[in-house]
């Protein structure tokens, strides 16, 4: 049975046109991939050299300990957002004399061909071979690779599981999550040391052979977990009644209807969002990106002064427009056409994206209040935060949507999230440099006359200024996209 369903799905991708008509990038792709992994295999054979140089004299065994649950953690992140769920059409099996659990088992299975499951080993084994005999002897060594690929399966089935449950029960996802980002808060503000504890499991699975039952016990616990999960998933008619209800619901998001056609387009907007891989990835990465902060104030050159500090409040306040506003209109480019002929108004289109972006800018803003109890610089970073969430959204949103104009690429929603460069085109870097220099070269006066505080001030102002006049800096873009609305719907067909 996993003979035919493996041929099955060889035949599925190598009939597939999209495979013949990218079969040379294919290649070119996959001699690139085979020089990272070389790279990959390099990096753990000179782990010890690499450790020396970074900290000498220290032990590069006991090093590797420590950081390796912050690796576990940065990985499972990663997957999070590049994975991509292993699929099998299932319904077409259904109704044959096949057992459902085989096709579950073979869909949890296909996903450990993933490369996110070997970069891992092919690390970590030369470094192993080379290293750990001396410490653990080579039956500790074993069983050290051993644990590390467990955990690696660990993460490869709680990324399935968590994805799916994005769907399902987005609150079991973002609940992990939160679980996740405290973790770290607690680790940063030294209540716990993740580290330490890192230290004192690996090395005890080294030492000890039968603590490896600990990450094989949580493997199989989250395998089960998954394979409940799909066959609970996996009736004909439960895949029909979502069919049929998704088609009926149209795109009503409760309090959304009170804003008449305004609250339609932005709850049209919102569902895009949740139901493609691409526009959910962004959203995500978006997100993640609110920790930048943490690599940033703890670096003393940057937080001595105010001018370094409004890069940071503007990039984690406005980041989730800027990464999703940078391709507006495309996200619409399966359907661009059919807008031009409705009798929809492109200043409420634009007015629609707006509304998104505020309260977008505002999340992430609170979510900044945080790094105030910073100790020291909390108060400037506050102050600076606050400007900055005001000049995104008064400034830096008609920005985004007047960039937006110049772009004429088209996005496939149905594609995968992970090294899609499709619709990346100049606009999207030449929109950056205005969103992160202008408001720097706005203080910079101010800074030279030694008046950081006003220099601040007028970030803010500004942001104000372009707030209450929202409406006039929107009819701007709309004129341009007037002038251009043509031309974007043949770029949106010929790419």
């Amino acid at each position: 049975m996993i003979k035919l369903l493996l041929s099955h799905q060889w035949k599925e991708a190598s009939r597939s046109s999209v495979w013949q008509k990218n079969l040379a990038v294919n290649l070119v792709l996959g001699f690139f991939m085979l020089i990272m992994l070389l790279y990959v295999v390099l990096i753990g054979f000179f782990m010890n050299e690499l450790v020396q140089a970074l900290k000498p004299g220290s032990n590069t065994v006991e090093m590797v300990n420590r950081a390796l649950l912050y690796y576990f953690l940065t990985d499972l992140g990663l997957r999070f957002f590049m994975q991509e769920l292993p699929v099998l059409g299932i319904q077409p099996y259904l109704h044959l004399p096949v057992g459902k659990g085989k096709l579950v088992h073979f869909v949890l299975w296909k996903s450990i061909t993933s490369l996110f499951n070997f970069l891992p080993l092919l690390m970590f084994i030369p470094f192993a071979v080379r290293m750990l005999p001396e410490v653990y002897g080579t039956g500790g060594t074993w069983m050290w690779v051993l644990g590390m690929f467990l955990i690696t399966l660990v993460n490869n089935f709680l990324t399935l599981y968590f994805k799916r449950q994005l769907v399902e029960k987005p609150l079991v996802t973002v609940g992990f999550l939160l679980v996740v980002v405290a973790l770290a808060t607690l680790d940063y503000l030294n209540f716990i040391s993740v580290g330490a504890a890192s230290g004192i499991f690996f090395h005890a699975l080294g030492a000890n052979m039968g603590w490896v039952a600990v990450p094989l016990v949580a493997f199989v616990a989250i395998y089960l977990l998954n394979y409940r999960f799909l066959i609970a998933h996996t009736y004909p008619e439960e895949m029909r009644v979502r069919k049929q209800s998704s088609i009926g619901e149209s795109a009503e998001i409760g309090f959304l209807q009170r804003f008449g056609e305004l609250g339609t387009l932005i709850g049209l907007e919102l569902k895009l969002i949740m139901r493609h891989k691409r526009s959910k990835s962004t959203t995500m990465l978006s997100i993640v990106f609110l920790a930048y902060g943490f690599l940033f104030y703890t670096n003393k050159m940057y937080t001595d002064g105010f001018a370094m500090l409004i890069f940071p409040g503007i990039f984690m306040t406005g980041f989730m427009m800027m990464s999703y506003g940078q391709f507006v209109p495309g996200w619409q480019s399966a359907h661009f056409d059919a807008l031009l002929t409705k009798r929809l108004s492109p200043y409420t289109f634009y007015l629609g994206k707006f509304w998104m972006f505020v309260p977008a800018c505002a999340f992430a803003y609170l979510v900044t209040l945080l790094y105030g109890f910073m100790p020291t610089i909390g108060g400037k970073i506050m102050a600076i935060n606050t400007a900055c969430f005001l000049y995104n959204i008064g400034v830096n949103t008609f920005v985004v949507l007047f960039m937006s104009t110049y772009n004429k690429k088209r996005i496939d929603l149905s594609k995968s999230a992970s090294f899609n460069w499709q619709g990346v085109g100049a606009s999207q870097f030449i929109m950056m440099l205005p969103t992160l220099i202008i408001p720097i070269l706005i203080y910079l006066p101010f800074g030279l006359m030694e008046n950081p505080w006003w220099g601040i001030a007028a970030i803010g102002l500004l942001g104000v200024l372009g707030f209450i006049f929202h409406r006039q800096l929107l009819g701007v873009v709309v004129k341009r996209f007037q002038r251009e609305k043509y031309a974007i719907a043949a770029g949106f067909r010929q790419s």
